[in-house]
């Protein structure tokens, strides 16, 4: 049996106003379920790298982090073996005016960007570890509850089965878990992958050079 888990986050905003984010990136970390207890560690032992002042914080978020938290957090998953990491991005100043204007093809544009970082990288994913569909396969998909609010589909957790099932000719057995990012550590370190990822798309340095250096980088891929 093979038991993986895909946990998403992304940087940047959907938004076309004047303070918007010149990109919007989706990024995942990849991981095989013996590195999870690991990856959720990481965020506990980076607070412990604060001052006392900082310890307690009820979120260990990248964006208010220095560099010395985010590649200590970054160096830490790099050392859970079974760790990947992806992403895809978009220049929001290509984006057409239909998908700009209208808040249904906003959400219908969001959950294709979805399915291109989970489907992709679940595909390449598979195949660097040399997966063979005579073994069982379960994925578990972690998502930041705060993000899918405000562009969720419905059935949301349907439609991310069934983007996974149509993709794949055996059977995958995939479960979906929405969350506060506040109280899962997993989303937690997925904060810290997109933001290097985003760091880097915006000329803020390159955090991810072991990642990169080891083929441990799935997908990088600008959609438009």
């Amino acid at each position: 049996m093979v038991h993986l888990y895909i946990i998403l986050d992304e940087a940047g905003d959907m938004g076309f106003s004047k303070g918007s984010s010149r990109y919007f990136v989706m990024g995942a970390i990849v991981a095989k379920a013996e590195d999870v207890k690991k990856i959720r560690r990481i965020p506990k032992k980076a607070r412990g790298k604060l001052g006392k002042k900082k310890k307690d914080i009820p979120e260990l978020k990248a964006s208010k982090s220095n560099d010395k938290i985010r590649k200590f957090v970054l160096d830490e998953l790099y050392k859970c073996k079974s760790a990947h990491v992806s992403a895809v991005y978009i220049n929001k100043a290509n984006t057409y005016g239909y998908i700009r204007e209208n808040s249904f093809q906003k959400a219908v544009h969001y959950n294709y960007l979805a399915r291109v970082l989970i489907v992709e990288s679940l595909k390449s994913y598979l195949e660097s570890i040399g997966y063979t569909s005579d073994k069982a396969l379960t994925v578990e998909i972690f998502l930041d509850r705060y993000h899918t609010t405000k562009f969720r589909k419905k059935n949301l957790e349907e439609y991310i089965r069934k983007m996974i099932r149509d993709a794949f000719p055996y059977e995958v057995n995939v479960l979906v878990h929405q969350k506060d990012s506040q109280g899962e550590p997993l989303i937690q370190v997925a904060d810290f992958v997109v933001n290097a990822f985003y760091r880097k798309l915006n000329g803020k340095g390159n955090l991810l050079t072991k990642f990169e250096s080891s083929g441990r980088v799935l997908k990088f891929k600008q959609i438009y």
